[in-house]
């Protein structure tokens, strides 16, 4: 278990999908369109992440085009989005140099991100674009740490290129886009012990949260000799397109509470939302227990299964 949590975090931190996982990495893919009519020079346009190409053609990403030039090297702020759960730049290089993983960015200093001054607990991660060795995004994702960040405010990013002393600072206005959806249903299952209310369902273009608020002990998971490790909540939509929340799997287990689970966005408004609660299976010693395609297998509880329509 100790493994686990120290490869997760690494994998965090490097921006890649944690091998074996049974849970989506944020901002994954969603079926759109590609519009060949997009702004030269944004990171969001070429970017193989298909959520982001979604939202910049909507034209709910800002587009700063701040430019900061040291020592002959210029980086361009492009994109900028954020919805409360997560925050997503888009840089763009000239002139600089790229390492063996085609990344211009230095990694072996941290990006750093604050509010209003205040720096920013969220879970950063720093990726590439395949397509185009000059474009990077950097991502920030709401972590375990809760920290209450204003709807308006203005952001200092602070980056690294590599071979460049002097850091790369960028002061911008960030506004929060609204909302697709919102909920709160109220509604509650209980098996055994176990018992659940979903208070509240929030969507954006970028991003999901479900609140929940629970009591007991969990229910056993199939073909487990140990309790299971903490209730988690699978989003189905009426297509049958499901996410799954992002790693809470290692957080610490109460037996009651309100919590909220983050999810990547479903590519339009559903009709309806299925909320599938499940856990994760492990054997006496804590080991997950893996399905056929290498994944953590899940173990579902059809009683606690509740429809949500959207009206």
């Amino acid at each position: 278990m100790k493994k686990m949590i120290a490869v997760t975090a690494v994998t965090a931190t490097l921006g890649m999908a944690v091998a074996g996982g049974g849970f989506a990495a944020p901002v994954s893919a969603a079926a759109v369109t590609d519009n060949k009519d997009v702004k030269a020079g944004s990171v969001f346009a070429i970017s193989d992440n298909t959520t982001l190409k979604a939202v910049f053609q909507k034209g709910l990403a800002s587009a700063p085009n701040q430019a900061v030039t040291n020592d002959g090297v210029t980086l361009t702020l492009t994109d900028l989005i954020y919805d409360g759960n997560e925050l997503v730049a888009g840089i763009r290089q000239e002139g600089g140099s790229v390492d063996k993983n085609g990344s211009f960015l230095d990694n072996s200093k941290n990006v750093d991100v604050s509010a209003n001054g205040k720096k920013m607990f969220y879970d950063t991660s720093v990726s590439t674009v395949p397509e185009d060795n000059n474009a990077a995004l950097i991502q920030l994702t709401k972590g375990i740490i809760k920290q209450q960040i204003p709807d308006e405010f203005k952001m200092t990013l602070k980056a690294y290129a590599n071979g460049v002393k002097e850091p790369f600072i960028f002061n911008v206005q960030v506004n929060k886009i609204k909302s697709l959806l919102s909920l709160k249903p109220g509604t509650s299952k209980k098996n055994g012990k176990f018992s659940y209310t979903v208070t509240s369902f929030q969507m954006t273009p970028l991003t999901m949260s479900l609140q929940v608020s629970f009591k007991g002990e969990v229910p056993a998971a199939a073909k487990s000799k140990a309790k299971p490790v903490r209730m988690l909540y699978d989003l189905v939509d009426e297509k049958g397109n499901v996410f799954s929340p992002w790693s809470k799997v290692f957080e610490k287990v109460k037996t009651s509470g309100t919590e909220e689970q983050n999810y990547s966005s479903f590519s339009t408004v559903p009709k309806s939302i299925t909320v599938k609660p499940f856990t994760y299976s492990t054997d006496a010693n804590g080991k997950i227990f893996q399905d056929s395609q290498g994944k953590w297998a899940k173990t579902y509880y059809k009683d606690l299964e509740m429809k949500i329509a959207v009206k």
